[in-house]
């Protein structure tokens, strides 16, 4: 484990060629290892008129058809390579946003692999090894061998407790790192920011969801700290990541991410349990050139426009990603006139604001958050509320703000 921190950490600091011939050395490995020992893959690559010895770049890749989730819900047997199974791998379920599941196996180096890129993620902010650390989930972390001799101070606050009490354990741990996810660490921060609560952790890291540039200032004038987004998937783990300039950087020595027409595809590099070559995960996304000044070497991307389900299409054709309606988030948000709220598209010319109200939703609330939504939308839609009790977070940990029901064509 500690080998593998040390490659990992050491890796982001190599030259962007260095980085590269690393790349394409363990993507040529995992293609061939695909073609060779999973069925599906090697129906795959005849079905395109490929071998493995034909990609030899990431350009190469586009020779390949792109392997859906869908692929992966339907043909799981076929996408296990020989030798590896659930007796000899670890089990996990992914479902996000969407809601429906997909199995996954992580081979053991894979998982080391893992473990050990998150805990160089921990110390690039500032954590160390001794200090305490909260991390908001339903199900607890696997204990790990760093732990019975006092490293890896784990705090579990399960989600499916009350936010008071989440928060409550939060100001009795005061740990110098919060992992956590940004609609509900938002509401635990409103909460400590209520109460008064002094917690002081070195960073916050947040993933699994946007983060509202809002979000971002208020978490971090509340904790006096900094907020670091991570860009993480249980296929691939970290994909990308947020570094002190603020900019994304890819983790190009574990994955292989390309972007066609908006959409990110990701290429493994690591597990060869349940290889997944140009997996279509449902994010939107840019590369973006140019050196940065933190000094890593790793290939950087724009910042996540959010999941492709979520895009509104207007009925002049446009597409409008989530980062485009903050205006109306951030309304909703400083009047603190909602507990929660989704945004929900019926069709191409009609929305619906659900929100679960407090006393400040007042009419003119109403009003101007109705307004908000159309300037930001650029079209004269039609915007109903619909006013519920409750907003349930996927897992107890993530919410889909918005939803679009419109099928693009």
């Amino acid at each position: 484990m500690l080998s593998l921190m040390w490659q990992i950490r050491r890796e982001q600091w190599l030259p962007p060629e260095k980085l590269e011939r690393i790349q394409m050395s363990r993507l040529q490995k995992m293609v061939s290892h695909a073609y060779k020992n999973t069925r599906f893959y090697r129906t795959l690559f005849n079905r395109c008129g490929v071998t493995p010895e034909d990609i030899r770049t990431k350009e190469d890749l586009k020779k390949l058809e792109p392997t859906k989730k869908t692929d992966l819900q339907e043909n799981f047997t076929a996408m296990v390579a020989a030798g590896y199974s659930e007796e000899n791998c670890r089990v996990f379920y992914t479902a996000g946003s969407t809601a429906v599941p997909a199995k996954i196996l992580h081979d053991p180096y894979t998982t080391d692999c893992f473990v050990a890129g998150s805990m160089v993620e921990f110390l690039d902010t500032g954590y160390r090894p001794w200090e305490k650390i909260c991390y908001t989930k339903r199900t607890t972390w696997r204990s790990h061998v760093l732990q019975k001799v006092g490293l890896l101070r784990a705090y579990h606050i399960n989600t499916t407790l009350p936010e008071e009490k989440q928060a409550h354990i939060l100001k009795k741990v005061n740990p110098s790192l919060i992992a956590s996810y940004p609609t509900l660490f938002y509401s635990i921060t409103k909460i400590v920011a209520a109460q008064g609560y002094t917690i002081r952790p070195k960073a916050v890291i947040i993933g699994g969801e946007m983060l509202a540039p809002h979000v971002r200032t208020f978490i971090e004038d509340v904790f006096s700290t900094h907020v670091f987004e991570t860009y993480a998937t249980i296929e691939f783990s970290t994909v990308a990541r947020e570094c002190i300039d603020g900019n994304w950087h890819i983790n190009s020595t574990q994955n292989v991410v390309e972007f066609e027409n908006g959409k990110i595809l990701v290429t493994g590099l690591i597990n060869k349990a349940v290889p997944l070559i140009r997996y279509e995960i449902g994010d939107l996304g840019h590369p973006k050139e140019g050196v940065c000044p933190c000094g890593r070497g790793y290939p950087m991307m724009e910042i996540l426009e959010g999941r492709s389900g979520d895009i509104f299409i207007l009925p002049d054709g446009r597409e409008i990603p989530p980062i485009r309606v903050w205006g109306v988030r951030l309304l909703l948000d400083t009047t603190l006139a909602a507990k929660r709220y989704q945004i929900i598209q019926e069709d191409y010319d009609t929305f619906t604001l659900r929100i679960v109200p407090t006393e400040q939703f007042t009419e003119d609330v109403e009003k101007r958050a109705k307004e908000e939504l159309v300037k930001n939308l650029g079209y004269p839609v039609t915007v109903d509320v619909e006013r519920v009790d409750e907003i349930p977070l996927i897992d107890d940990r993530k919410l889909r703000v918005n939803i679009s029901r419109v099928k693009k064509c």
